[in-house]
């Protein structure tokens, strides 16, 4: 069981690699701060498909620590 959902999460991300290219990434990387609309706009993919990309870049949880570091 627990193979499958590894393997299911490895082509998720195999597929998200594909469709976004270098430039998409890096450009989301450094404006991982705009509001998803304005993500939506500029990259061209929808809501879902941006937040699966900052869980792949690791950008969610960077954001919350420093939601949590600013709040002090």
């Amino acid at each position: 069981h627990h193979m499958n959902r590894v393997n299911i999460k490895k082509l998720k991300i195999q597929q998200s690699n594909e469709r976004w290219s270098k430039e998409q990434d890096i450009y989301l990387i450094e404006n991982n701060h705009l509001a998803i609309e304005q993500l939506i706009e500029k990259l061209s993919f929808d809501a879902d498909e941006i937040m699966e990309r900052r869980k792949i870049l690791g950008l969610l949880t960077r954001t919350r620590q420093l939601r949590k570091f600013s709040n002090k």
